[in-house]
């Protein structure tokens, strides 16, 4: 009964062990954990490593790290830099400034329409005054101009990653990789 179950089961998944006639104990593969791993993983070449994350799905990408050649993009992120540094000085008190021990290393993703998708900070501070500052700062200047025509038709998302570093002034450094 047990080699006859096996036989008419072997091209299904969880039925037999590539047709040699072996069966996986049903509560191995049968319960919900089992269930839910195959979901997920159906589809996906575990050997080629993490899927993409639901937001890098179709999704057109762009991380602006300083070295582009486009002077489109290379335009629209100036202007985002200029605006954080006019505009970024009023909410930053310099209080603080002798407990900064490193500048941060932020990145910022603006959707198209200019609003902000995401602020990471990539490399903290060491105060987390500061590192809310920098969050503050970008979320009271919100509303950053929207694409240009000729970078909205190639991304979706721009990443603005920059060193912040907060002097006598704020200035948004390029990051030397």
């Amino acid at each position: 009964e047990r080699s006859a179950a096996a036989a008419a089961g072997a091209g299904t998944p969880g039925a037999g062990l590539g047709g040699s006639g072996a069966t996986v104990p049903k509560n191995l593969l049968g319960s919900d954990a089992g269930n839910r791993v195959r979901e997920l993983t159906r589809g996906i070449d575990l050997l080629q490593g993490a899927p993409p994350r639901g937001d890098q799905r179709g999704g057109r990408r762009m991380v602006a790290g300083g070295a582009e050649r486009d002077v489109p993009l290379r335009m629209y992120v100036e202007s985002f830099r200029q605006k954080v540094e006019r505009n970024g000085g009023l909410g930053f008190t310099s209080q603080d400034g002798d407990r900064i021990r490193i500048d941060p290393l932020v990145s910022v993703a603006l959707r198209s329409d200019g609003s902000v998708e995401d602020v990471t900070i990539v490399r903290s501070s060491g105060n987390a005054d500061t590192d809310n500052a920098v969050r503050r700062i970008i979320r009271l200047n919100a509303r950053y101009s929207a694409f240009p025509p000729n970078i909205a038709d190639r991304y979706d998302v721009i990443e603005v990653r920059r060193i912040w570093s907060f002097a006598e002034t704020l200035k948004l450094l390029e990051e030397l990789r």
